[in-house]
């Protein structure tokens, strides 16, 4: 029997890639559905408890297993500082959910992920060198989404972009070299909790 378990995540890049990233994991017999704000509003608590509860209203006969909340972590920030606040704020008001609700991060944003399979995502860009980022540390990457967007020339980067890279890569490479996206998975696989 599958396991299904909701990604609750920032955008449409999100929803969008996720889906591939994680796809290794229907091997295991778990089934993701990534759920995102409506007109681009960001991952505050009321947001997340209104998505959390739609969700679960609307799986009568196919309850999530849990609720993953995938988080960005930008420049300064430390997970706990993003991750956190949302946890304290949620815990009460979603605790009559019968799911779990787990957090996980991509530290700065997903984009940096893709910089983990170097290989992969230079052949999608047709063999261009991804430039000064060190792949073997994903997660150290400053703004990598400024920088995949640099790399990709006269094209304009989007969602629809963004789910065409992620199709291409090995999400196992990822996860042995991103420890954000090795939490992530680790919190829809096993239901640990990938925050720090």
């Amino acid at each position: 029997m599958k396991k299904r378990v909701v990604v609750v995540a920032s955008g449409e890049t999100e929803r969008r890639a996720l889906p591939h990233l994680v796809s290794h994991l229907g091997e295991e017999e778990i089934q993701i559905d990534v759920r995102v704000p409506p007109r681009h509003r960001a991952l505050r608590v009321d947001v997340v408890e209104k998505i959390v509860r739609a969700a679960w209203r609307d799986s009568v006969h196919d309850p999530p297993a849990k609720f993953v909340v995938l988080v960005d972590v930008d420049r300064a920030a430390t997970p706990g500082d993003v991750v956190s606040p949302l946890q304290e704020g949620l815990s009460r008001r979603v605790s009559n959910v019968g799911a779990k609700l787990l957090f996980a991060y991509a530290q700065q944003h997903l984009e940096a992920w893709y910089f983990a399979d170097a290989e992969n995502l230079r052949q999608w860009l047709g063999g261009r060198s991804l430039g000064s980022v060190d792949a073997s540390s994903p997660d150290a990457i400053q703004d990598p989404k400024r920088h995949l967007s640099n790399l990709l020339g006269d094209r304009v980067y989007t969602a629809r972009t963004s789910e065409d890279i992620a199709r291409r890569l090995d999400p196992q490479v990822i996860e042995q070299r991103s420890p954000s996206f090795r939490g992530l998975v680790e919190a829809v696989r096993n239901g640990g909790d990938a925050s720090a």
